[in-house]
């Protein structure tokens, strides 16, 4: 049986909308197919769904927009982003393939954008993690994310796929979380350890300095449950995200 989800754990999901509104659409150089293409490269279309059967709604934070639109995974300065070297820092210059993805923002335009749709994700995860420490004492952020089964052309790790990839920050996980996430998702998935990616978000303001707040990170391979080429969800979904569920479940329990 399935373990009940405690309710200071939050779960983090900033990839999984393709929302693009109108007047951001007009300053991406992108046809619609070579869109549609990078919407499917980029987006973790399925992963609320795929794990957010039974959980409270009031404990999930998910972007309404697209990461084409705002990334709000990354540092809101590309002075502290690794990836906007890339051209992939907050706000994208740069498409999977390295081309070039929209026009030139001035600093109003992009100031603009985090306004809108980047500073409130951040109040939304900062105000649920801090609710979760003034009623718990704790607060536990699981952030959720997909990744595609062969490495794109931005991806900094090209190497092994596994199915299940977990990663862990140094300050924020701690042994107990790294060891009971790996053994449980390894007894159902072929499961990597920060690799091919690595980290955990927390919000800033508890970013290595409040040890209160836990957090790990979960990357599902896409081939897992869907059709890579067109979004699709194959005949394994239901199956795979009731054991990815039961993961879930279990490895939290085991952590705390």
């Amino acid at each position: 049986m399935k373990a009940a989800i405690p309710p200071w754990v939050v779960f983090h999901v900033p990839h999984d909308s393709s929302y693009i509104p109108p007047q951001v659409r007009q300053s991406i150089y992108l046809n619609d197919e070579q869109l549609n293409k990078e919407l499917l490269c980029m987006c973790d279309l399925w992963t609320l769904v795929l794990y957010s059967n039974g959980i409270p709604f009031a404990q999930i934070v998910s972007s309404p927009v697209c990461r084409l639109v705002v990334d709000v995974e990354r540092f809101s300065e590309d002075k502290d982003e690794v990836m906007a070297q890339r051209g992939m820092g907050v706000i994208y210059t740069a498409t999977h393939s390295l081309g070039r993805l929209r026009k030139f923002l001035s600093r109003s335009e992009r100031r603009a954008l985090l306004n809108n749709w980047y500073w409130p994700h951040h109040f939304q995860l900062s105000r649920k993690v801090n609710l979760a420490l003034e009623n718990y004492g704790k607060a536990f952020v699981v952030d959720l994310h997909s990744f595609a089964s062969r490495a794109l052309p931005y991806e900094e790790n090209s190497g092994e796929r596994p199915e299940i990839c977990i990663g862990t920050d140094p300050f924020h996980t701690t042994l107990e979380i790294q060891k009971a996430f790996f053994s449980e998702f390894s007894r159902s998935f072929d499961t990597g350890f920060n690799s091919p990616f690595s980290g955990a978000l927390v919000p800033i303001e508890h970013y290595k300095k409040d040890r209160r707040v836990r957090s790990v990170m979960i990357e599902t391979r896409r081939d897992l449950y869907e059709d890579e080429r067109n979004g699709e969800l194959l005949t394994t979904f239901v199956l795979v995200s009731k054991r990815l569920q039961k993961c879930l479940s279990t490895a939290i329990s085991e952590s705390f």
